[in-house]
């Protein structure tokens, strides 16, 4: 199928700046009580935009009364259809005009928040808003000409979802509980009891775990008397065909919903991922969740203080040779050590994922039991103080 054009809204996006601009310096930051409407506006993955809960969180914790929208990418939308904070979601991507046309048709939007992407600041300009606020000093330089306010990202370091809460201004969102995300019913096929999810896709093959180390750590799993459902998306089933689990398993292979993913998650003992956007799925469904990281951070992108009420462990080398760039979302953060890099033949490219095979079947097993045993004494906790 052919793509559909940029051309189109990227017209209509320009044009309407050509109107909108000579009047760039007459607007003024609006008082808190006055904001009626305000767009969260962005085209991150699903990793990057769960991450950044806390910040429909805090919008809605600064202004209660107003009516929030979040634009994103179409293929998330399904899974807002509970409407967290209040919040509700509307899908749109450059190369969908009419997606566009509607955002222009919507009533003025008093403020507009750019999670990461700040070239999306011409769009928020281009429909009117009153004031623009998106994080500091992403490259190049043009993308953030358009901003009224610049937030700096922190200087220590920080779990993104805590950093997505600055934007808005105000004390931080109390911590995340399922009931802020209501999740309508799914309908899924048979499920064991007591199951740890093994997803076993990622964002990039340099994230990929062997299969030989999944093969090991599902054998301890289910030699502890616990069920192994395995997980990928679509395009992903070869990684399972590498690992060929058992019958006895049971095998989601890339046919599930978002929303069935979670309830599928939000049903389990725990959750082994790999740094992705399952793993932070997983965070809003409330799993115990062990992560594997490689070439992602674990201070960037483990637990949280807004997900403090639910477990989330980390396992990988703290430090690893080529896991030496420093950028999040295409700004420089000195404390930010990742590795960007994909395979391929190239100099600056991944040709095997040697911190991907760091990480050890037997540490990651270690983990997981501790993981099991942190959220089973909480459970026990709860049960004692409802009764």
């Amino acid at each position: 199928m052919m793509k559909e054009s940029r051309f189109p809204a990227r017209a209509l996006i320009f044009l309407s700046l050509l109107l909108r601009l000579p009047w760039q310096w007459l607007r003024h930051k609006p008082e808190a009580e006055t904001v009626q409407r305000v767009l969260i506006l962005h085209q991150f993955l699903l990793g990057d935009a769960l991450m950044a809960t806390s910040l429909l969180a805090k919008a809605r914790q600064r202004y209660p009364q107003a009516d929030i929208v979040m634009a994103c990418p179409p293929g998330q939308v399904a899974l807002y259809a509970g409407q967290p904070y209040g919040v509700r979601a509307f899908g749109w991507h450059i190369r969908h005009f009419a997606s566009v046309c509607q955002l222009f048709a919507m009533p003025r939007f008093d403020l507009v928040l750019l999670m990461g992407e700040n070239r999306l600041s011409y769009l928020a300009r281009a429909i009117g808003a009153r004031w623009i606020v998106g994080f500091a000093n992403e490259q190049p330089a043009h993308k953030n000409w358009l901003l009224d306010e610049a937030i700096p990202y922190a200087t220590e370091p920080e779990a993104w979802t805590d950093t997505a809460a600055r934007l808005v201004d105000g004390p931080e969102p109390a911590p995340y509980q399922l009931s802020d995300w209501p999740m309508p019913q799914q309908s899924l096929p048979a499920l064991p009891d007591n199951y740890v999810v093994l997803h076993v896709g990622a964002s990039s093959a340099t994230r990929f775990w062997p299969a030989a180390h999944w093969q090991e750590l599902a054998d301890n799993i289910r030699r502890a008397q616990l069920a192994v459902v395995w997980s990928c998306g679509p395009g992903e089933e070869a990684l399972l065909l590498q690992i060929d689990p058992p019958t006895s398993d049971v095998r989601m292979a890339g046919c599930l919903t978002l929303l069935q993913l979670r309830q599928l998650l939000a049903g389990a003992r725990a959750c082994v991922c790999p740094d992705t956007g399952v793993a932070h799925l997983a965070k809003v469904a409330g799993t115990p969740l062990l992560m594997l990281f490689g070439p992602g951070s674990e201070v960037l992108f483990g637990a949280s203080r807004f997900f403090a009420h639910y477990h989330c462990l980390g396992v990988g080398p703290a430090i690893f040779p080529c896991r030496n760039q420093r950028s999040v979302h295409h700004r420089d953060v000195d404390w930010a050590l990742r590795c960007f890099r994909r395979f391929g033949n190239g100099a600056d490219e991944c040709r095997r994922a040697l911190c991907m095979e760091a990480i050890s079947s037997t540490e990651a097993w270690k983990t997981l039991q501790q993981l099991l045993q942190i959220s089973q004494s909480a459970r026990a906790a709860e049960g004692m103080h409802h009764d």
